[in-house]
């Protein structure tokens, strides 16, 4: 028997095995993962901030193409551009005199959305992705957020 959605807890382990690698285990499915964050363009791996980033972008993408289908409005495709802003990056690096914190300040969604349907079937199915998820619920609590639709034919 499933327990029921309010009792459901979503759980993930997370191991390191060294300064740049860590590996995220979820289900059956594995996800390699480097630093908390990255100066590096070149590096190996996905930080971990940008994979907080991408989940939050891959949330509302997958969203508003859930929320079309549930409302029969076609959407060829959409993709989020996300970016963060920390409020001071130097204290991850210990950088002495720094003050504040390594934290998310600000965050900047623009989510391109490829369709015909008209904009305000399109808008309705935003604001349903935006109601429902998960991430943007949270994040919309804890930094300031700027979050814009443009569309694509």
């Amino acid at each position: 028997m499933l327990p029921s959605p309010e009792d459901h807890a979503w759980s993930v382990r997370a191991g390191a095995s060294g300064k740049d690698r860590a590996t995220i285990y979820a289900r059956n499915r594995l996800v390699e993962v480097g630093r908390g964050i990255s100066f590096d363009d070149t590096a190996e791996r996905v930080s971990a901030l940008e994979l907080v980033l991408g989940a939050l972008g891959a949330d509302l993408a997958t969203g508003v193409l859930t929320a079309a289908a549930r409302r029969r409005v076609e959407i060829d495709r959409a993709e989020a551009v996300v970016t963060g802003r920390l409020q001071n990056a130097l204290t991850h690096l210990g950088v002495v005199g720094e003050n504040g914190h390594p934290g998310l300040e600000a965050v900047s969604v623009v989510l391109f959305i490829s369709t015909l349907a008209p904009a305000a079937d399109v808008e309705a199915a935003w604001k349903e992705a935006l109601d429902r998820s998960p991430l943007y619920r949270t994040f919309e609590r804890l930094v300031r957020l700027d979050i814009r639709t443009v569309p694509t034919p």
